[in-house]
């Protein structure tokens, strides 16, 4: 079969500094008008994309790399309709990482905030599953950092 898959590697960014390791930073992606982990189109070899994918998150959101520690986890694949393309189906290769953050940079205080023209906040997995539009475009992503990490 001739397909078409976008890889693309997730990272799960935890706050590991206080008692909150179940919620994870998301960002409103203004594409797709909904919240997502921070993600980054995958490379490889996979030690590139790590170092990549860190300097990805340093630089898109305004955190110190000594701040925190990343690691791969797992990888999966997922078909599922496309919202942006009329409903075609579309195949994904995930890339999923962990990444604690070990010192909280004092811009990502609070449940929401901005860093650059990002707008972030703090979600649970099941705070992202009751929510109709990350369900409807992302359930698969957060299927996969649940059955991961949580």
């Amino acid at each position: 079969m001739d397909r078409t898959e976008r890889e693309s590697s997730i990272i799960a960014v935890r706050d590991a500094t206080g008692d909150f390791r179940n919620r994870y930073l998301v960002f409103f992606d203004e594409g797709w008008q909904c919240d997502f982990f921070p993600y980054h189109k995958t490379v490889e070899p996979i030690s590139v994309d790590l170092e990549q994918v860190a300097q990805y998150l340093s630089d898109a959101f305004e955190i110190s790399r000594s701040d925190f520690t990343i690691q791969p986890v797992a990888q999966q694949e997922s078909a599922k309709p496309s919202t942006e393309h009329g409903g075609e189906k579309r195949y994904y290769v995930y890339h999923l990482y962990k990444a604690d953050v070990t010192h909280m940079p004092d811009a990502w205080q609070g449940d929401s905030f901005m860093v650059g023209s990002k707008r972030c906040r703090w979600m649970t997995t099941e705070d992202m599953m009751k929510d109709p539009r990350i369900r409807e475009v992302n359930r698969d992503v957060v299927g996969m950092v649940r059955g991961n990490l949580t």
